[in-house]
């Protein structure tokens, strides 16, 4: 029995090792997934010295012209849903922890309802210990750590996605703000007209119906320029609430104008192959399988022995001061429960996980085609404001010029052809801010970034 106790240390100590539950390793995968895809760093706040510089560094970007990485780059390092998603990493780690862990040795002890022949007092004392555990550790932590190996995925994957929904939220406040600029110039424009008008009406040289006119135009241009102010400060704080800044962090200055088109788009041939090959989701799906796999075969073997408990009992032999050991077994028989539902269910659950898989991947390249159908129409659609539509409108706007000082035509005539102007712009800056969002959420079904420097 000894040696069988023995032994029962000595694998239990070889299985079981000895783990952290500190993600050190999990985190340092995910971080490498999160650069390789988008090239910024993630860094998990724990109030350590190198945080306090992660922090200066969030108050450097900050200070300077906010550019759309460098939003994304806050975002990685001060979001309290990236400190939320990174804490998933701590869970599986710690139930990897505890997969390679024994269950706790059982200590007995009793008096027996009848006396002894041998042993005086009748009062036993044992230690149990289930002998399944030990046999089935080994597999238990290798499912443990399948199912970490997919947390790890699917946390790089919700990481790039959060930073997909940075830049979508940059983009749209950029577009706000630039906006909200030209509507400044359409008001002040309109006001002009009104205040030109109305002394005109004063002197006699206008009737109520245009000068109507011109007021309820101004009108409009100021409610316009009411409702842009409000859009540009409403999207201001849907980027600060996506990276995660608060208070004296919000007063950040963006670039006057959105980005021009690159130059060329990256290279779609192969976008959906890729998609479907590099999807963090997806791979981390795969990993889910796995798990369940693993988990089928775990339950499998072990359906037929049932929990098998292995014990030490002790007693003082009678007239003596010496005592007794030994062993006893304790087997589950099983003869009703032969954990065939829960085989079952597993099985239900690897081929709903399977169905889903292929649902995902279906979905995956349909987006894909939709999304760079979006991208070439948005693309088109800047085109046709900056070499059709712009030009178009600044020619009108010269020529109306050009009559007004050959007094061939009424300031009015003027004066709407600049809104016309105005109205232009401010949809060409629509078009250029579908374009860049577009754009993002191309790069979000991908998985990781299309610059034409990085097309993977």
């Amino acid at each position: 029995m000894r040696a069988l106790s023995y032994g029962l240390l000595l694998l239990a100590a070889t299985v079981t090792g000895c783990a952290s539950t500190t993600p050190t390793r999990a985190t340092a995968d995910v971080r490498d997934d999160v650069r390789a895809r988008i090239g910024h760093d993630l860094r998990w706040d724990r109030q350590t010295k190198e945080d306090d510089e992660a922090k200066k560094a969030i108050d450097a970007l900050l200070a300077r012209e906010l550019g759309v990485d460098a939003a994304v780059q806050i975002a990685l390092l001060a979001s309290p849903r990236v400190r939320a998603l990174l804490e998933e990493l701590a869970i599986g780690q710690a139930d990897l922890v505890q997969a390679g862990l024994l269950s706790n040795p059982v200590f007995g002890f009793g008096k027996t309802a009848w006396d002894g022949e041998h042993i005086v007092p009748n009062l036993f004392a044992s230690v149990e210990q289930s002998f399944l555990d030990v046999v089935t550790l080994p597999m238990k932590k290798r499912v443990a750590a399948t199912e970490l190996e997919a947390t790890k995925l699917r946390v790089a994957f919700e990481v790039i996605d959060l930073a997909a929904d940075v830049r979508r939220a940059y983009y749209e406040a950029q577009a706000a703000e630039q906006t909200a600029a030209v509507s400044t110039l359409l008001n002040e424009a309109s006001q002009t007209a009104a205040e030109l008008a109305r002394r005109q009406h004063a002197a006699g040289n206008m009737n109520d119906l245009a000068l109507s006119s011109e007021l309820a135009l101004a009108a409009d241009q100021a409610l316009a320029l009411r409702r842009a102010v409000t859009d540009a400060a409403v999207a201001r704080t849907e980027l600060d609430k996506h990276m995660g800044v608060w208070g004296p962090r919000t007063a950040w200055k963006l670039p006057r104008r959105l980005p021009d088109l690159p130059p060329e788009e990256p290279s779609l041939e192969h976008l959906e192959a890729r998609a479907v090959g590099e999807r963090l989701d997806l791979a981390a799906g795969r990993r889910s399988l796995q798990a369940l796999t693993s988990a089928i075969s775990l339950a499998k073997t072990t359906r037929w022995f049932g929990k098998v408990d292995v014990a030490v009992e002790a007693g003082r032999l009678r007239e003596t001061r010496r005592y007794s050991f030994g062993p006893s077994v304790a087997l589950e028989i099983p003869l009703f429960d032969q954990r065939q539902g829960a085989i079952a269910r597993l099985e239900a659950m690897a081929r709903r996980t399977d169905d889903e898989l292929q649902a995902l991947a279906v979905d995956v390249r349909a987006d894909v085609r939709a999304g760079r159908a979006k991208l070439v129409a948005a693309r088109a659609t800047v085109s046709d404001y900056t070499r059709t539509i712009i030009p178009l409108r600044e020619d009108i706007v010269r020529y109306s010029q050009q009559q007004y000082d050959a007094m061939l035509l009424g300031v009015y005539q003027l004066l709407q052809a600049r809104q016309a102007e105005f109205t232009a712009y401010t949809d060409s800056i629509a078009a250029l801010r579908d374009y860049w969002i577009a754009r993002s959420e191309l790069e979000r079904i991908v998985g990781s970034r299309l610059t034409p420097n990085n097309p993977r």
